[in-house]
């Protein structure tokens, strides 16, 4: 049998790991250590746990050192759960055994629809999509202080490598209001201008494909808006509802615009 080794007990699930701790604080556990002890609190887990504590008892550690022990993983494993049941693993491609996938444009679509406020869209590229952004549209209609943004880049747009940022900015805006949206009020386009930028070592783009909404959740993926990014192609991305980094993504683009680092596509 190998040496028992501390991070097994993280195996332990945290109710598991806080009655560990209420039985070394006043329980049966402040006065005996065994498997059998061990079992109405670990189960099937009783021997390698009993490994790993009376080690620890027989280096030192009294009960209520392992009772606060319990305490501190218990705490860490319930933050990594929750963590987990924040984060949703989006797949996007063949079907193959075994592995459930779910295409790209499902979930966007959910959250365009979830949004209440404000919905923000990233992509390298858009290209039309059928009635991929009615939702926003009609949402735009319903309500006047709904916030549509999208975070582009243009430089793909030019005809001739030397065509000014003005033509190819208009260009894009012009082929986006006719084939991507049919609302009449328009959302807020937005681009990286650097791509134009006369030193090419001051040059970049705007690379990133996100949905994000209310500030409550986000969509960070490899696909583009694109027909085929979004339901052919094999892509793959996280919709997290973890409020502090979808904040965190949120606030790097306001700064983003707020510094012109992004400006509007006119």
């Amino acid at each position: 049998m190998e040496s028992p080794k501390l991070e097994e007990l993280l195996d332990l699930p945290p109710k598991s790991l806080r009655a560990l701790a209420e039985a070394f604080a006043d329980g049966p556990l402040r006065s005996s250590l065994s498997a059998g002890l061990l079992a109405p609190f670990v189960g099937g887990k009783a021997d390698r746990a009993a490994a790993v504590l009376k080690s620890l008892r027989d280096r030192g550690c009294s009960p209520l050192v392992l009772s606060e022990l319990c305490e501190a993983l218990h705490k860490a494993k319930a933050r990594m759960t929750d963590s987990e049941r924040n984060l949703f693993l989006v797949l996007s491609g063949p079907d193959v055994p075994g592995i459930p996938v779910v295409d790209t444009a499902t979930v966007a679509r959910s959250l365009f629809v979830e949004a209440r406020k404000e919905v923000l869209v990233c992509s390298f590229v858009v290209y039309p999509i059928a009635d991929f952004f009615t939702p926003l549209v009609e949402k735009m209609k319903a309500q006047p202080d709904f916030k549509v943004r999208f975070i582009v880049d243009v430089s793909h747009e030019k005809k001739t490598p030397d065509e000014p940022l003005p033509v190819v900015a208009n260009r894009f805006r012009k082929r986006f209001l006719e084939t991507c949206w049919t609302g009449p009020a328009a959302p807020e386009l937005l681009h990286d201008p650097r791509p134009f930028a006369e030193d090419q070592s001051l040059r970049g783009v705007q690379h990133s494909k996100i949905v994000l909404i209310d500030r409550c959740a986000a969509l960070v993926t490899s696909a583009n808006f694109t027909q085929a990014a979004q339901s052919q192609n094999i892509e793959a991305g996280f919709l997290t509802r973890d409020r502090h980094q979808v904040e965190r993504i949120a606030d790097y683009f306001d700064a983003l615009q707020q510094t012109k680092h992004l400006v509007p596509i006119e």
